[in-house]
């Protein structure tokens, strides 16, 4: 089990986590892939705050200070910090994910990119939306 978030800090420092396979393999977390194969199994919440994350990226490569209160505003989760809140649910489930993990008692790295779906995952999707990522997955052989 990966350690989680048991209280909400103030300010959280965000950090990339580097992979060399999932940053080659892996898609933008604003991308259509994520929001077609991702969000149902982590939740528009949890997709919410990757894209935010990754915009984050964006304007400081190295790294950021995350203020929670206005980013859980920001997101529609309200401002509480309790462990049950929406937003650090949000924060947990990124790492029960394995896109993110705890470096710090107030530190965060979080991957850069999404990983395509494993077969685990996959298998939880519906039906239809198995047979349209094996027909996008074709296509991207093509």
């Amino acid at each position: 089990m990966h350690a989680q978030l048991c209280f909400a800090p103030d300010v959280l420092h965000v950090r990339p986590w580097p992979d060399e396979v999932i940053d080659q393999l892996g898609y933008d977390p604003r991308s259509s892939y994520v929001e077609d194969y991702w969000l149902g199994i982590l939740g528009p919440s949890t997709v919410w705050l990757l894209r935010r994350l990754a915009a984050g990226f964006e304007y400081s490569p190295e790294g950021f200070d995350l203020d929670l209160a206005e980013t859980a505003r920001s997101l529609g989760l309200g401002d509480r910090s309790g462990r049950h809140s929406p937003f650090v649910r949000s924060i947990n489930r990124t790492i029960q994910f394995g896109l993110a993990q705890l470096s710090g008692a107030e530190e965060l790295s979080v991957r850069r990119r999404v990983p395509p779906l494993n077969r685990a995952r996959l298998c939880r999707l519906s039906p239809a939306l198995q047979a349209r990522h094996a027909a996008w997955q074709e296509q991207q052989e093509v």
